[in-house]
């Protein structure tokens, strides 16, 4: 999380250096701003070798190429350049690397590599400057908030989930299921408890809001901790966790966990 945390703190130096102060923060935009007689940087969409490839860059001392590929929706697109302008900035300019082919794992896998860890919070920070979201929030993790960032950033659900969580000591998770199965998590930072792989059975359904539909809202439901997670851990017990889920296109389900100090229990475990 270091390297995220650092790639944030790029993105949001160089915002501050460029002036720009108004969201959404469109990395074409970022880019010409960047681009220079002394040192050029371009960006072109393109169709790739492999719909697996979604973004390239390269460069050298005096220059940069960025390709995207084409066939990405605009939330994608815009969320693969600013990553790619990440490796750019931090790595092709400061002489650390000359290349790089990015694939979805890339994108997804915030805990190997080190400078896709930094590229990804490079992206999180240029679409999401800390700020310029604050003031779009109460802070809290919940739907409405999470909402609130994507439609004024213009990322993803997830990217919105990820950027709102790591700006608070809130324990939270997205857990992610697709055709009623379990696809992946994302916990927060200070969430502690091991999350279960578990489908998504009848009555966790039943709880799901239509996320397409209905209007994003900031309500939690209480239900037994055992049903989402190993409800011990370190010396603590956890009695109730809050859990709401909505429900997506192609039988996507995002649920979001929640829990605070008056859920917790201390054992006798050393």
């Amino acid at each position: 999380m270091i390297k995220v945390k650092q790639g944030i703190a790029e993105a949001e130096q160089l915002l501050e250096e460029l002036d720009f102060n108004t969201l959404p923060i469109i990395p074409m935009d970022v880019i010409k701003a960047i681009d220079s007689g002394h040192y050029r940087v371009v960006l072109e969409a393109v169709k790739l070798k492999s719909n697996y490839i979604l973004g390239k860059s390269e460069g050298n001392n005096y220059g940069s190429l960025i390709y995207v590929n084409s066939s990405l929706d605009e939330v994608r697109y815009n969320f693969t350049a600013a990553h790619e302008l990440g490796h750019v900035v931090m790595h092709i300019m400061q002489n650390k690397q000359e290349s790089f082919e990015c694939s979805s794992k890339d994108f997804g896998d915030y805990y190997k590599a080190p400078f896709e860890q930094e590229a990804n919070g490079f992206a999180s920070g240029l679409l999401m400057p800390k700020k310029l979201i604050d003031p779009l929030t109460d802070g809290d993790i919940n739907w409405k908030n999470i909402s609130k960032i994507k439609a004024k950033c213009g990322t993803s659900l997830e990217a919105s989930y990820r950027r709102l969580s790591a700006l608070t000591n809130e324990p939270s998770a997205l857990i992610i299921h697709k055709k009623d199965k379990f696809h992946r998590f994302v916990p927060s930072a200070s969430f502690d408890f091991y999350i279960e792989q578990l489908p998504l059975c009848e009555d966790k359904k039943q709880l799901c809001s239509d996320g397409l539909r209905d209007h994003l809202s900031s309500e939690f439901e209480e239900v037994d901790p055992s049903d989402w997670v190993n409800p011990e851990r370190k010396g603590l017990e956890l009695e109730k966790i809050y859990v709401s889920s909505i429900s997506l296109a192609n039988d996507i389900t995002y649920s979001l966990l929640r829990y605070d100090d008056e859920c917790l229990l201390e054992t006798d475990e050393c």
